[in-house]
This record gives structure tokens, C-alpha cells and sequence, in this order.
């Protein structure tokens, strides 16, 4: 039998060696895949203990650590407006014991009212699952004589400077501009530390108006102390059906949500990311769990992660478009 050339029999080995390093990385992967989690898993929260976004986060990682036998723990690391906790998920070692649970604010609005911002949210995270959405609902003192939108917009255009809005996060800010913009109104933004705390100051009449998460205003409607005048949600909301929308006030374009979401480092293997999409998944649709948020106001998101990942984007265009169009300084 004829010799072959040198340099087939070294293509060949090449060829050789290169399967079975092929071989080697797809056992491998597939082996990682079936281990994890096979240690801990910790999700990182950049927001302190108690508040809608820690409430959510605990939920969420008792059922997982249930369903899969495994513990997926809580560490609050706030500050900076949530920039701590962000940039320290999204430096941490992308192998899937390292996780993010946010609201999309800090993703789409943060990065564009923070000066000396050290991540790309966008960039640096990739979403694992959309966990919950729920809307902004315009909350107004009840000794305010207006019972709509329609209402406070002819009370805002006859009473100039009669009215303060109870901002209390950088989203309710630019909701309530957005709101401003295409009603063409204008009011004075004071700002509060927390929805419980514009709540109060509208209850009490230091502010006659507040944006707030439905989940935080639902005492205060229950209540009556606080009147509901519209949602930001598209259509009627399916926990809330009585309130009317800005869409049927004549106001489309008022349109906002709150969402929460699990994120992971970039460059985590797409096998874990994967199997974490399925285990969260698999914990949002367990009876009890979608029972527990829909009694604080919220629903189960069912969008994937790359239909979440399209909606960031696009919602970061369009609260960046806001902003330069608006000229909205926040405080550095």
C-alpha cells in the first residue's frame, strides 16, 4: 500500500485531535449541564431586605431551592442605586452560581442617570427568565377634586403650580415626565425614599399626586385613603379591572412597567443558562407562588429570554429619548 503524502497524515491527525477535543467539550458540557447546581447558588439582590424586589427574590428562590434540592441563597448588596449589586453579578465568575434578580429599571433607566457607571447592564448581564410584571398606578389625595385623568389634566392646566407629584424612584421620576410631556402639564416633582414613603406624603397632603407599583398602592386603595386614577399598563389590568387605563383617557403613549427579572454573568455556558431558564420557569408555575405575587399585586411574566432581551433594548431607547428630549437632571 502506497505511503500517503506528509501532509495529509498531518491533516489528518490535526483532524483527529480536533474531534476529540470536540468530543471531550460536548461530554463535558453535557456532564456540567446534568451536575449543576451541584453547590449553592447565590442570588444577588441590589436592593435592602423587605422591600417588593426582596419579597420577590425569596419567593422565588425557596420554590427553586425546593423544586431542585439545591440552595439558592439571598445576598442583599445595596447602594449606588443598585450599581453595587449589579456590578458585582455582573464581575463574578460566569458559571451559574452567581446570580442578579433586578427590576428592568436598573437595566433600561440607571445607566443613563448615573454619571460613572463601571458595567453595561445590557452588555455585561444576559437574561435567564422575566419573573414578574406589573404596572404604575397614578394615586391621588382624595380631598383633590378630580376622579380621572381627564379630571387632573383641566385641573393641572387651571390650577398652574398647585400640584406635587411624590417621585420615589428614578422611574416614577420619568413616568411622571412622560406623563407631563404628552398631556402638555406641568407639576413639581418631590422626591421620597421608597413608594411607602410617597404614599404617606400623598395620603397626608404634602403631595396631591404619586406614581407608585400597584403591589405598594393596593392598601392604600383598599383603603380609600388614596384614589386610584389610572393604570400604565396598555389594557385593563387582570388585578385590577376597575381602573381605567391612560390609554382610555386619552393618553396612549403613558405607558409603563415594573418588571423583575434573573440574570446571570455574560458568557455563562448557554447549557446552564439554559437549565436555569427551565428551573425558574418550572418554580413561577407552581399554583402557590403565582397565588403568593398575585396577592402583592403582580403576575407571572411568560416572555423568553430573548423576547425579555428585545423588550430591555427597547425600552432603554426609549427612556434614553426621554431623558435628552426632557432635559432630566438627577441628582449626582
Amino acid at each position: 500500500m502506497a505511503r500517503q503524502p506528509r501532509a495529509i497524515r498531518i491533516a489528518r491527525a490535526f483532524g483527529l485531535l480536533w474531534l476529540g477535543f470536540a468530543m471531550v467539550h460536548a461530554t463535558a458540557s453535557a456532564a456540567r449541564a446534568e451536575d449543576y447546581p451541584s453547590r449553592p447558588v447565590k442570588i444577588i439582590v441590589p436592593a435592602a431586605p423587605g422591600g417588593a424586589l426582596d419579597t420577590i427574590s425569596r419567593l422565588l428562590a425557596l420554590r427553586v431551592s425546593q423544586l431542585y434540592h439545591q440552595n439558592f441563597f439571598i445576598e442583599n448588596k445595596p447602594g449606588a442605586n443598585w450599581i453595587v449589586g449589579m456590578d458585582a453579578a455582573a464581575k463574578s465568575a460566569p458559571n451559574g452560581y452567581t446570580l442578579l434578580f433586578i427590576a428592568d429599571s436598573g437595566l433600561t433607566v440607571i445607566p443613563f442617570v448615573s454619571p460613572h457607571m463601571p458595567l453595561d447592564p445590557l452588555k455585561d448581564l444576559e437574561s435567564i427568565s422575566a419573573v414578574t410584571t406589573a404596572p404604575f398606578v397614578l394615586l391621588a389625595n382624595p380631598n383633590l377634586p378630580v376622579k380621572s385623568v381627564a379630571d387632573l389634566v383641566a385641573y393641572a392646566r387651571t390650577h398652574p403650580g398647585k400640584l406635587n407629584h411624590a417621585s420615589n424612584s428614578a422611574t416614577t421620576i420619568l413616568v411622571s415626565e412622560l406623563f407631563k410631556q404628552q398631556a402638555k402639564i406641568d407639576f413639581v416633582d418631590i422626591n421620597f425614599h421608597g413608594a411607602s414613603e410617597a404614599i404617606t406624603a400623598t395620603q397626608a397632603g404634602t403631595t396631591q399626586i404619586c406614581f407608585v407599583d400597584l403591589g405598594s398602592a393596593t392598601s392604600a386603595i383598599e383603603s380609600k385613603t388614596l384614589r386610584p386614577l389610572a393604570l400604565t399598563s396598555p389594557q385593563r389590568y387582570p388585578l385590577a379591572p376597575n381602573i381605567q387605563t391612560f390609554t382610555e383617557g386619552g393618553l396612549p403613549s403613558v405607558a409603563a412597567k415594573s418588571m423583575t427579572l434573573v440574570m446571570a454573568p455574560r458568557n455563562v455556558p448557554r447549557d446552564i443558562v439554559k437549565k436555569l431558564g427551565i428551573e425558574f420557569r418550572a418554580a413561577l408555575n407552581t399554583p402557590e407562588v403565582a397565588s403568593r405575587l398575585r396577592s402583592i399585586g403582580q403576575v407571572v411574566d411568560d416572555a423568553t429570554a430573548e423576547q425579555t432581551a428585545k423588550e430591555l433594548a427597547g425600552e432603554a431607547h426609549e427612556w434614553r429619548t426621554l431623558i435628552k428630549e426632557r432635559n432630566i437632571q438627577f441628582g449626582k
